[in-house]
């Protein structure tokens, strides 16, 4: 009976290290595509994009290849895990990532497991905290639901949000 626990127990312990590694993957690619964001963001209030900032704030276009490509895969791998599967979630600003753990449950008593690995799947969301009011030449205003609004000139970098002031990324239940 105790040979009975200990490869069910072995079991969960793989399994929750699948599900660490899918949260970190999930987060890592969503935290990607967030940064794609502000760098349009950026661009568009340097006068270099244009693309509406509206837009970019409301996450239009936010999915970008290195999400799934290079980020996912490297929280992953850091976590013991390889990306099964990564893709943007049709129905919001969200990346559904799914791995697999490179370490097996190991040898036990249940005949046929010692080869299983475990596999989890996470998905990050993006979530713009903030909605343009005013866009002019020499300000842009933005009002923020649980950040501090912004009044800021363009021009002046030190005034600028930063990615977190502007997306909030999360796991979604």
């Amino acid at each position: 009976m105790a040979f009975v626990c200990f490869a069910f127990a072995q079991a969960a312990v793989t399994r929750s290290a699948a599900q660490s590694a899918a949260d970190a993957a999930a987060l890592a690619a969503a935290g990607e595509a967030r940064d794609h964001l502000f760098d349009g963001f950026l661009g568009v209030v340097g006068g270099e994009g244009e693309e509406d900032l509206g837009h970019i704030l409301g996450g239009e276009d936010f999915y970008v290849p290195a999400a799934c490509d290079e980020a996912a895969p490297r929280l992953a791998d850091r976590n013991g895990a390889d990306v099964v599967d990564c893709f943007p979630d049709d129905e919001g600003l969200g990346i559904t990532v799914i791995v697999e753990t490179r370490e097996t449950m190991g040898d036990s008593m249940i005949p046929g497991t010692e080869d299983e690995k475990a596999r989890a799947e996470a998905t990050a969301v993006i979530r713009g905290l903030c909605e343009l009011t005013t866009e002019e030449d020499e300000r842009v205003e933005l009002d923020c639901d649980e950040a501090p609004d912004w009044d800021f000139d363009p021009e002046d970098e030190e005034d600028l949000p930063d990615a977190r002031d502007l997306f909030q990324v999360y796991l979604e239940d």
